[in-house]
């Protein structure tokens, strides 16, 4: 049973989050102990606070990472400092969590979004309608910045904008493209975490992500011919005139320009700096739609919005936080143990040495574990603190692509996961029936994308 604190009290933990975010951002560029014990010890208190409100199911495998990782600890006798510092181990990735969606925000307020449906509306009108494509088209170009948030957006944008669809099949849609993004956008958290896991940089898997990517949508476009519910709901919307297009496409436009140049700027201090991408990222999100509002003369809207949504963090964040944190708790103490060596060494006996059947042996153990409801962040810390890619003569790289092929395929296929969950929410379907309508189509794509990986490993381009 979960329970619920007073709002005055979840607005407080909001704004504690934010503030734990902030001290993060700025010891990354700053490095001090004295920080790091700060935002480790806020950590542990959200930690705390996030257990008494979460699912049980989150709650008892937070309880269980703790638990275990305390005894690890105590069984090597670290310094009681290490312990601290490792509930914040993982606060990159939640703060990552907590500003991204401040993209969607100026989007929101700068009518880019009401442009946007607007255009399309136009573009239909005088074009054969295609909802499907055009849905995939904005799920995959959307959803490279606004993460999540881009599935119920683009679900909104074609029950105003386009004449006709069906329900369940539109749903399925978004949730398919949503994966092109998670195989490449640094703009994902499964993204930032195997950058800081593997120590390598995103532009040095950012070409190899994206080919990933498209073999996706190329097979997202082959199983889309067999994708079909039965009773699905049509949704029918009178095509009325095209509204004025002229405002609009100065507003795109504007969009355009936008996205464009957070995207050039992110790649070029990627380069610049030797923070992570994770922490540029998180930068941008808190920085560049601010510098943006006030360039557009809607800083006041903004900044509400902003304030509103720190009152709400806490809530919308909770799972993560519980999940996140002892994850992170949990890794750090399996650095003190050899268990590294001994599941290299498992992984490379059940693979016969192969490094193909490794991968599919990566994948498949990620998405089993997601279906049973152990969220991915957890397999891939375990499995990312735990591989060696030497043993296995890949490189750093090579195993980074590899486990954000293994979360996004968890993704699609886990009832437990955000996306799955969020799909069927806007569909008014179970997870369950989402789980088995896309099972072959994860089935075929463990098949392809480690062989595609494979390939790239040869031809020295991961």
């Amino acid at each position: 049973m979960s329970h619920e604190y007073p709002q005055s009290w979840r607005a407080g933990l909001g704004l504690i989050l934010f503030v734990t975010a902030l001290i993060y951002l700025v010891e990354a560029f700053r490095p001090s102990a004295l920080l790091a014990f700060i935002y480790s010890s806020l950590a542990g208190f959200l930690l705390a606070a996030a257990l008494w409100v979460v699912r049980w199911g989150n709650r008892i495998a937070a309880l269980l990472l703790i638990v275990a990782g305390t005894l690890i600890f105590w069984h090597h006798a670290p310094e009681w400092e290490t312990m601290v510092l490792s509930l914040g181990r993982n606060l990159n990735l939640l703060t990552l969590f907590l500003l991204v969606p401040y993209f969607g925000i100026i989007m929101s307020v700068g009518g880019y979004l009401t442009a946007l449906k607007h255009y399309i509306q136009h573009y239909e009108k005088q074009h054969k309608p295609h909802p499907y494509r055009l849905s995939t088209l904005l799920t995959a170009g959307m959803g490279v910045i606004l993460n999540l948030g881009a599935l119920p957006i683009t679900y909104r944008i074609a029950e105003e904008s386009f004449s006709g669809f069906t329900r369940k099949k539109m749903g399925m849609v978004l949730l398919r493209a949503f994966g092109f993004c998670m195989l490449w956008s640094p703009y994902f958290v499964n993204v930032g975490l195997v950058l800081v896991l593997f120590d390598v940089s995103w532009t040095s898997i950012a070409a190899s992500g994206l080919i990933m990517a498209v073999v996706y949508m190329i097979m997202d476009f082959i199983f889309f011919r067999r994708l079909h519910f039965d009773h699905d709901q049509p949704v029918y919307r009178q095509r009325q005139p095209a509204p004025d297009n002229s405002h609009s496409g100065r507003t795109i436009a504007a969009l355009s320009c936008w996205m464009l140049a957070l995207l050039s700027l992110s790649f070029t201090l990627d380069i610049l700096l030797e923070v992570s991408m994770l922490t540029i990222v998180s930068v941008l999100a808190l920085t560049f739609p601010l510098f943006w509002a006030l360039a557009i003369g809607s800083v006041r809207e903004y900044i509400q919005t902003i304030v509103q949504d720190v009152c709400h963090a806490f809530d919308r964040l909770r799972n993560e936080l519980a999940i996140f944190i002892s994850a992170g708790y949990f890794g750090v103490s399996l650095s003190y143990t050899d268990l590294g060596d001994s599941v290299s060494q498992l992984i490379l006996a059940l693979s016969f040495e192969s490094v193909y059947m490794m991968s599919v042996i990566i994948i498949v153990l990620t998405v089993l574990l997601a279906l049973a409801g152990v969220h991915p962040v957890i397999v891939v810390i375990g499995i990312g603190s735990a591989l060696k890619p030497e043993l296995f003569g890949t490189s750093p790289g090579f195993m980074a692509v590899l486990l954000v092929t293994a979360w996004t395929l968890a993704t699609q296929l886990s009832p437990f996961s955000g996306s799955v969950l969020m799909t069927a929410g806007l569909t008014g379907v179970s997870p369950w029936l989402i789980v088995k309508k896309n099972a072959l189509f994860v089935l075929a794509l463990i098949v392809v994308l480690p062989f595609i990986l494979y390939l790239l490993w040869q031809m020295n381009l991961v």
